[in-house]
């Protein structure tokens, strides 16, 4: 059904039935480590936003271009690019995209979290949301680390930057889980070479820990080895592992950044998987 779905999605967008989308500018505020910007489109749809940095170099209010736009959830464009069983909220239906203009000199190390707080949606947890990321035209994937009431501000971190959406998640938060635990093991074989043998397996280890006592039904003890996961992983953080993300610069990978908010998404699931 799923391979159906998106098939025939495919054949919509390839009929041109997808929409181009105009994007508002939201100009930067910076504060510190911080950036932020209001949200403020047509029938009053809004947010603030705010992008916080571990440690930054060069956060100017012209190194980072924010934009927001409107978009219809029934795109067939935008739906290729969202998970199965979640759907942009029509009460909120916004793209937020953060990127660097060329010639930008921000550099960030660790990770960097990106908050939307809007009072157009409410957290419910009967009707569950999400913070989704994805590179810029690519395929989203959910990076929620925290959700908070007023009337929804929800928090993700990453070691990069891209398209950002809140959804209505109506997959399951066990099939989540997997997926996410999933999505972490890929990233760390992917950039094993980038890491100490020693300091791989190491963080291996934890990982597979961490899953195991998940298997097992222990949700809280997979919580604490992820947690332990990622103290590993800032301890090794720049040593030994690459940490370091610079605008215009492809080549260089914040491994660091992606293995911890990796762990950090994860353990959001498996906390709201605990408390249905």
């Amino acid at each position: 059904m799923r391979l159906a779905l998106k098939a025939t999605l495919l054949l919509l967008l390839m009929a041109g039935a997808s929409g181009v989308y105009a994007q508002t500018p939201i100009p930067l505020t910076i504060s510190g480590n911080e950036a932020h910007g209001t949200i403020a489109l047509p029938g009053g749809v809004g947010a603030d936003l705010t992008i916080a940095f571990e440690s930054v170099v060069g956060l100017t209010p012209t190194s980072l271009t924010a934009s927001a736009t409107l978009v219809n959830p029934a795109d067939p464009a935008l739906l290729l690019r969202l998970p199965l069983l979640v759907q942009v909220p029509s009460a909120f239906p916004v793209l937020v995209r953060i990127t660097p203009p060329a010639g930008s000199a921000l550099s960030f190390s660790g990770v960097v979290d990106v908050t939307l707080h809007t009072h157009n949606l409410e957290l419910d947890p009967g009707n569950p949301q999400s913070l989704l990321k994805s590179p810029n035209g690519g395929v989203f994937q959910d990076i929620t680390s925290s959700e908070a009431v007023g009337s929804y501000r929800v928090c993700g971190s990453g070691g990069s930057f891209s398209d950002f959406v809140i959804v209505e998640d109506h997959r399951l938060t066990a099939t989540v889980v997997l997926e996410k635990f999933t999505a972490l093991q890929a990233t760390l074989v992917a950039n094993a070479t980038r890491i100490p043998l020693l300091v791989f397996l190491t963080l291996q280890t934890r990982l597979n820990q961490a899953r195991s006592l998940f298997d097992l039904g222990d949700v809280l003890g997979s919580i604490a080895k992820l947690t332990s996961f990622e103290s590993y992983a800032l301890a090794h953080s720049g040593s030994d592992i690459p940490n370091v993300w610079r605008a215009n610069d492809p080549g260089r990978v914040n491994v660091a950044g992606l293995l911890r908010s990796g762990a950090e998404t994860l353990k959001f699931s498996l906390v709201r998987l605990s408390n249905p």
